[in-house]
């Protein structure tokens, strides 16, 4: 761990899509006994569209201003946890935000994990774009890799989720994050 995780600090989850962002931030949200925000629900809300449709009207630097925009608001309420947008750590921004606000998990995956992962979710094709137009495997090899530095600057800890349950990537972050393993 890099930093010290407290009350006061929010608990960020990065990675790319189909590590287990969103889920592990409900179950990890219900155990620490705080509110849980998905960065892209509220992106989606606030805008009134998908994620699809806003890279459609808006092309992704649109996207990634409502990304930035909400994630600065979103960093002023109270400690949460919050699952982040894969590419929310784009942005030295975002990263800044999110190193003086909370504490940062990396989940991580293999990318064939991923690709089985998110051919078994019916949403993923509804809400999020594809972001190279190459096949899906290909997709997650090549965006990883130019995410990898980042995702490493952002976190404070990773954790391949690979052929692990929510429950026990979520009892790791307990584990590394919370004294003693208690609850704040």
């Amino acid at each position: 761990m890099k930093r010290t995780f407290n009350e006061r600090l929010h608990l960020y989850l990065t990675g790319y899509r189909g590590c287990g962002k969103s889920t592990v931030a409900k179950l990890l949200a219900g155990r620490l006994q705080r509110a849980v925000v998905d960065l892209d629900e509220v992106i989606e809300t606030d805008a009134k569209m998908t994620i699809a449709e806003i890279f459609a009207s808006e092309n992704e630097t649109g996207f990634r201003n409502r990304e930035t925009e909400s994630l600065l608001r979103i960093a002023l309420a109270p400690a949460q946890v919050i699952s982040l947008g894969g590419g929310a750590i784009l942005r030295e921004e975002n990263r800044r935000t999110i190193r003086h606000t909370g504490v940062c998990i990396w989940l991580d995956a293999d990318p064939e994990v991923i690709a089985a992962r998110l051919s078994s979710d019916s949403t993923t094709g509804d809400r999020r774009p594809s972001l190279t137009g190459q096949p899906v495997l290909q997709e997650i090899h090549d965006v990883m890799a130019q995410r990898e530095t980042l995702y490493r600057e952002a976190a404070d800890l990773r954790i391949d989720t690979s052929g692990l349950s929510i429950e026990t990537v979520v009892d790791q972050i307990v584990a590394a994050v919370v004294p003693n393993g208690g609850s704040i």
